[in-house]
């Protein structure tokens, strides 16, 4: 279970305000792209590690409920890691 203090705020950011349920996942680099444009460097940092503290943690079904609960997406374990590596990969 994911610890209550690692609410990953930024990532919930992303999912609700930019990989909503409007976006497909053949956008996620135009979306990423759009965040790197609009938000501030700190953001974007704060976006970052809390996407490589996700890997590390490496709790995939408290991961695939966040991400359920914020962006109402239902992802396999293999697609979860692929989604956060390709916004740490885009991220600037």
């Amino acid at each position: 279970m994911l610890n209550k203090e690692l609410t990953f705020e930024t990532f919930k950011y992303f999912l609700e305000c930019y990989f909503n349920m409007s976006a497909d996942y053949s956008e996620l680099e135009k979306v990423i792209a759009e965040f790197n444009s609009f938000e501030d460097i700190k953001n974007r940092k704060k976006l970052r590690a809390e996407l490589e503290e996700i890997l590390k943690l490496a709790e995939w079904k408290a991961i695939q409920k966040n991400f359920f609960e914020n962006g109402m997406r239902r992802m396999d374990e293999e697609r979860t890691k692929w989604f956060i590596e390709v916004i740490i990969d885009h991220l600037k």
